[in-house]
């Protein structure tokens, strides 16, 4: 508790405009941002990939002269820890970023473990957080007030992803009769569940699906083996929740001969090739679909906004064939397809829209500022739809696409590929199709 003492005799010896709550209010020659990505245990295949390619783009924007008029002759900077996984450990790393390193913004923190655990300290710090990678409810508010407002998530809710899982698994494999949900009993499932739940009791209709849910508390694949049994019989398996649970439920239900070619509805958080257990290339195996929110391709439509994403979806492959620092030569094909980097270039381009919004109207780099152009009206988000944070809206995406997964020819799972099999589509678009 020294640290406390120390902090409140600072606060009475320094002018109050120096600080606020431990954060950098103004920035002269660096806008430093700070991030928490997990590069090691159990959810290191998702972050080794977000967190390289993050650092990559740093280096590009610092750059390329397309930058030059956001930054205007500062130098981005970046600061990331490494929490292993940890949330306990990822908050100290969070209050590290705020208090010790006195980022600007935090961009892109990584994983429900961590928004979980350090929400008291992201509600109340006053410090710019644009974008969490994850779904996770901590981040709605309806709506945000008072420093809640500093949070502004973009990525989906898993709550209204939820929703979308049972319209898709209700609409596009047919005469569906039962939905088995293998959900963990951690935040992820539990918020996915919630969603699932709330769509089903929406669906008034006299014959729609039977649910069955079974919890799982471990992402030990041979520990829930035996709670397959329970949605054996399903006509689709929802695997609900983030990336080991999801591994474990898969290759779980394959050791199953009755459930292993039942069609797998998983997170859009693992969507990437990356991410499918060793067992999605064996013959036999169950087909793996999911959502996708940033877009890499638009099945051939066309408008403004599409070529928005297809202009963005473009700069994101120059900065992986640009890199020589971050990632493996031998991986940037891999990385063009990868839902995490995607993701984390979504997350420092929406901190970015803030900076180009005060640079157009002349405005000071500090919190307050930053925070007011970003709620001033709707913000497009790179390689997706839009997110708009006026009157304290903070609820994410709601439209998606739905995709499936390629196994190689030959190879490991990661050499497989996604591929949309239909294109973005909002909750109510989906609603609509059940009347059909």
């Amino acid at each position: 508790m020294k640290r406390i003492a120390i902090l409140v005799l600072v606060f009475m010896l320094l002018p109050a405009f120096l600080f606020a709550g431990g954060r950098r209010q103004e920035t002269e020659n660096e806008i430093h941002i700070g991030s928490v990505i997990t590069s090691t245990g159990a959810f290191a295949a998702v972050g080794v990939p977000y967190g390289n390619f993050m650092r990559a783009f740093v280096d590009y924007i610092n750059q390329s002269p397309d930058y030059a008029d956001t930054l205007r002759g500062r130098t981005l900077r970046l600061t990331t820890y490494d929490d292993g996984g940890d949330g306990a450990l990822g908050r100290t790393f969070i209050e590290r970023l705020i208090h010790d390193d006195r980022v600007f913004s935090l961009v892109g923190i990584l994983g429900t473990w961590n928004l979980v655990a350090a929400q008291s300290v992201l509600e109340t710090a006053g410090v710019p957080a644009v974008y969490f990678g994850t779904g996770a409810s901590a981040q709605m508010f309806e709506p945000a007030v008072g420093n809640q407002r500093y949070m502004m998530g973009v990525q989906p809710l898993y709550k209204t992803e939820g929703r979308l899982m049972y319209l898709r698994a209700a609409t596009h494999f047919g005469n569906v009769r039962t939905i088995g949900v293998v959900h963990s009993t951690s935040d992820d499932g539990l918020s996915l569940v919630e969603g699932i739940q709330m769509q089903a009791a929406l669906d008034t209709r006299p014959n729609k699906p039977t649910i069955i849910y079974q919890p799982i508390s471990s992402f030990d694949a041979a520990a829930i083996t035996p709670q397959i049994t329970a949605v054996q019989n399903a006509d689709v398996i929802i695997a609900a929740g983030n990336q080991a649970y999801f591994a474990a439920i898969y290759s779980a239900a394959f050791t199953n001969s009755i459930s292993r070619p039942k069609p797998v509805i998983t997170s859009y958080v693992n969507a990437a090739p990356t991410a499918m257990p060793a067992e999605a290339v064996q013959p036999g195996a169950a087909q793996v679909f999911s959502a996708a929110w940033v877009v890499a391709d638009e099945l051939g439509t066309e408008s403004p906004e599409a070529a928005r994403r297809q202009r963005e979806y473009n700069e994101f492959m120059r900065v992986i064939d640009w890199d020589t620092r971050h990632i493996p030569a031998s991986e940037k094909e891999a990385y063009k397809l990868n839902s995490f980097a995607m993701a984390s270039y979504t997350a420092v381009k929406t901190f970015l829209v803030g900076l180009d919004r005060l640079n157009a109207g002349n405005q000071a780099l500090n919190a307050e500022n930053y925070l007011r152009v970003m709620e001033n009206a709707r913000i497009p988000v790179a390689m997706a739809g839009g997110v708009d944070y006026r009157n304290g809206n903070r609820i994410g995406v709601d439209a998606m696409s739905f995709i499936r997964y390629v196994p190689p020819a030959s190879g490991p799972a990661a050499n497989g590929v996604l591929e949309t099999v239909e294109p973005i589509a909002s909750i109510d678009e989906l609603i609509l199709r059940l009347a059909r």
